[in-house]
C-alpha cells in the first residue's frame, strides 16, 4: 500500500514520483473532487478545474472521476480506478467527501485498487479520510454540509490527520483540535508544506517547499 497524504498540494514531487515509480509525464491521475460537493454546481466546477490545471502543470495526465457517477458500485468503481497510476483526492469538506465515498462504494473499492498498486494521494480532507476516524475534524469543516455524517475514516492507516497546522487561518483551530484529543500517538500534525508518506510497512513525514498561499483548502 502506497499513500501520499498532504496538508496542501504536493510538497515534494520527487518523493511522489518515486512512490509511483513513474515520472509525472507518464503518470495517469484520477482526480476525485467530491470534497467540493457542498459548492453550487458552477463554483464546484471552477474549483475542480483549478486543481486539475495545477496538477497538469506539474506534468501529470489528469482525468476527473466523480464519485457521484457511481452508486453502490464498488466493482465498477474499482475497475475504473485501476486504469490509473494514482488517485488524487481533493480537499474541501471532509464530511461531504466521506459521504460520497461510502455512497459510491469507494470504501470497498479502495482496498482492491491499492492492492493493484495504485497510489492513494490526497490533500487536506483527502488526507483526513484515509485515517482512523474524523472526530475533531468538525472544528475545521461543517459536518452539517453532509446529508449523512460518517465519523469513521477509511482506516487505510491507524492515524488521525490534522492538516494546516501552520496556516494563519486554520492553525489555531488545529492546535485546539489536537489538544482536545489528548495524548494520542496516532495523531499526525501537518503543516502546509508537509506530507505523510506510506510505502508498505514504512511511514514517514517529509517537508517540501511551502506554498505562498492556501487558496483551496
Amino acid at each position: 500500500m502506497k499513500l501520499y497524504l498532504t496538508s496542501y498540494r504536493i510538497p515534494d514531487i520527487h518523493v511522489l514520483a518515486e512512490l509511483v515509480g513513474k515520472e509525472p509525464k507518464n503518470t495517469k491521475v484520477a482526480l476525485i473532487p467530491n470534497g467540493k460537493d457542498y459548492y453550487a454546481p458552477r463554483a464546484r466546477q471552477v474549483k475542480i478545474r483549478t486543481v486539475v490545471q495545477e496538477i497538469k502543470t506539474l506534468g501529470f495526465k489528469v482525468s476527473v472521476v466523480d464519485l457521484n457517477d457511481y452508486h453502490n458500485a464498488p466493482a465498477k468503481l474499482a475497475s475504473a480506478l485501476k486504469q490509473f497510476d494514482m488517485l488524487w483526492v481533493m480537499g474541501g469538506n471532509t464530511f461531504c467527501l466521506r459521504e460520497a465515498m461510502q455512497r459510491s462504494g469507494f470504501d470497498v473499492a479502495v482496498h482492491d485498487v491499492l492492492e493493484a498498486g495504485v497510489v492513494f494521494a490526497g490533500e487536506s480532507a483527502g488526507a483526513c479520510v484515509a485515517g482512523s476516524d474524523l472526530h475533531g475534524i468538525e472544528v475545521l469543516d461543517d459536518a452539517e454540509f453532509a446529508e449523512k455524517v460518517i465519523w469513521k475514516g477509511l482506516k487505510l492507516v491507524p492515524n488521525f490527520f490534522a492538516p494546516h497546522a501552520d496556516n494563519p487561518d486554520f492553525g489555531g483551530l488545529v492546535q485546539q483540535m489536537v489538544k482536545d484529543r489528548g495524548p494520542d500517538p496516532s495523531v499526525v500534525v501537518l503543516n502546509d508544506n508537509q506530507a505523510w508518506v506510506v510505502n508498505g510497512a514504512d511511514a514517514w513525514k517529509i517537508t517540501g517547499v511551502k506554498p505562498d498561499t492556501l487558496s483551496d483548502a
